[in-house]
């Protein structure tokens, strides 16, 4: 996918999260939707976000995130199909766009 100019490579994985050992429960499955520039500068991981979140956390690992400089975690608004099991490539554009912006 094309935005900005740059090219960026993107894809959906459930991830294991471990409980921390209080009691006997099972780990929690979460769904990430990683999101990698071609010159792997941005990339970002965005935990979607489950009914009644107030918010979603998006994991950044790359230098460049212009939003907040140096971050490594930002709550990032809800939006209207943010729920959905597989997010779209319209999804992916407004998150990488909302990410470039000077705040």
């Amino acid at each position: 996918m094309r935005v900005r100019g740059k090219e960026y490579i993107w894809h959906v994985a459930d991830m294991k999260k471990q409980v921390p050992p209080e009691g006997f429960v099972a780990p929690v499955s979460e769904r990430y939707l990683h999101i990698i520039a071609s010159d792997k500068k941005f990339i970002v991981h965005y935990r979607q976000p489950l009914t009644g979140d107030a918010d979603a956390l998006l994991e950044i690992e790359g230098p460049l995130f212009p939003r907040q400089p140096g971050a490594k975690e930002v709550r990032v608004p809800r939006w209207r199909h943010d729920t959905k099991r597989y997010p779209t490539a319209d999804f992916v554009r407004r998150l990488i766009n909302w990410s470039l912006e000077d705040v």
